[in-house]
């Protein structure tokens, strides 16, 4: 049998653009999903919400910056119905002031729905959020006792309250 130019270039044409289509073919599934994850299902219930809130006992004042500034290192730990740790989704504020005082206290509010800023406070050490406060309250010397309360309000309506006392060791800055 013999081939003539015309039947070589269609057969060409035949096999380039079943190379072409089996390509594309095989890429489809990798632009559809990535292994191990999955689209976020928005239509279910999510039972892994925190339930439960607390101001870590590894909170403590941090070590000076390069200006002497020592701030205090709030860690705030969340856990889920079944007991792990879980991260949140809301609005977490924190104040610190002195127990015995009337001073107006120091607010940090914390906004967990921003990813970027949810990540940023986020260890995944200790499966809290650090959030480091600059305390400028009058007469924080060595012994001195702060209070620290720590209110979040969560996206799924839950409202979580926790107290936590801190004595410095040392004044706040050096």
């Amino acid at each position: 049998m013999t081939v003539t130019a015309p039947d070589r270039t269609r057969h060409l044409v035949r096999s380039t653009a079943i190379v072409a289509l089996a390509t594309i073919a095989s890429l489809l599934p990798l632009s559809a999903c990535t292994p191990g994850r999955s689209e976020a299902r928005t239509d279910l219930a999510w039972p892994w919400w925190p339930n439960r809130m607390w101001i870590s006992d590894i909170t403590r004042v941090g070590r000076p910056d390069d200006d002497g500034l020592r701030r205090l290192e709030v860690r705030v730990c969340f856990e889920d119905p079944a007991g792990d740790a879980a991260k949140a989704c809301g609005i977490l504020e924190i104040r610190v002031d002195r127990p015995t005082e009337r001073d107006e206290p120091v607010t940090v509010v914390v906004d967990l729905d921003d990813p970027g800023q949810a990540r940023r406070h986020h260890e995944r050490v200790t499966e809290c959020y650090m959030i480091p406060i600059e305390v400028d309250l009058p007469g924080l010397v060595a012994g001195r006792r702060l209070r620290i309360i720590a209110e979040y309000r969560g996206r799924d309506g839950a409202v979580l309250r926790d107290e936590h006392e801190v004595t410095l060791d040392g004044p706040m800055r050096e």
